[in-house]
């Protein structure tokens, strides 16, 4: 057996969380003109709606699951554009010496895990929201890292498999989304993610679909077809491949 310890401590906690549920007519319009006393993570359920930072002079338009990170006293205004925009919030503040770098600014995730944080049923559960806040922080560090310029070619190609993981595209759909031939961009891709752009994919559907049948409450079949898995002796395969274990029916 293997014990593993950790004795290192976070660069900051966060206390004074909060959740939030926002259904929203069409042209609604608020401002935040010193920004709002607590940090924030806005996720779009249903409908679209556009922020405004105007110190930056910067808008962004905001669409069914898209996640943004505001900071604590950061201004913005912001419109619904479609009518029952509902959005989905969680608020928290920060402890720490000195405020780590990626949260000083807005941030827009694009990482797949993030629906399933927003979409449980659970989020009364004030241990849950800690943990979904410390799990998109987590995700948010990661993404906004800054990628070396070697690599910044194959990036177009993550962020579609991030974002449509579910898709079955050839290895050539993703090159051509580079700009790049087939054989160049299996090289680099491997090279920056110690995979092949397939098994890439794969590994984020094996993590989407735990999630949809560990905390959503999916079965084994829906998931697996969800995530863009249409053969069940496959999908065991590669769960195992990443997760050593057979997930729940």
């Amino acid at each position: 057996m293997e014990d593993i310890r950790f004795d290192g401590k976070l660069e900051y906690s966060i206390v004074n969380v909060g959740y939030i549920q926002v259904v929203r007519s069409a042209n609604y319009f608020f401002e935040y003109k010193k920004g709002k006393d607590l940090f924030s993570f806005i996720y779009v359920k249903d409908g679209e709606i556009e922020y405004t930072f105007p110190k930056i002079q910067e808008s962004i338009i905001l669409k069914k699951d898209n996640l943004l990170y505001i900071p604590k006293n950061y201004p913005y205004y912001t419109t619904y554009l479609k009518e029952n925009t509902a959005i989905r919030i969680f608020t928290f503040d920060i402890e720490s010496n000195t405020l780590p770098k990626f949260l000083s600014k807005h941030f827009i995730l694009k990482s797949p895990e993030t629906f399933s944080v927003f979409n449980s049923n659970n989020n009364q559960n004030t241990l849950l929201i800690y943990s979904n806040i410390y799990r998109l922080l987590y995700i948010m560090r990661d993404e906004s890292q800054i990628v070396p310029l070697k690599y910044r070619k194959i990036t177009p190609a993550i962020d579609r498999i991030k974002q449509k993981y579910f898709e079955n595209h050839k290895i050539s759909y993703y090159a051509d989304l580079c700009n790049m031939s087939e054989s160049n961009f299996r090289k680099l891709f491997r090279e920056y993610t110690t995979m092949s752009p397939v098994e890439y994919r794969n590994k984020i559907r094996i993590a989407q679909s735990r999630r949809m049948i560990e905390i959503e409450g999916y079965t084994v079949l829906e998931a697996a077809y969800i995530t863009g898995f249409n053969n069940m002796s496959f999908f065991y395969e590669t769960y195992n491949k990443y997760k050593n274990m057979h997930p729940k029916s």
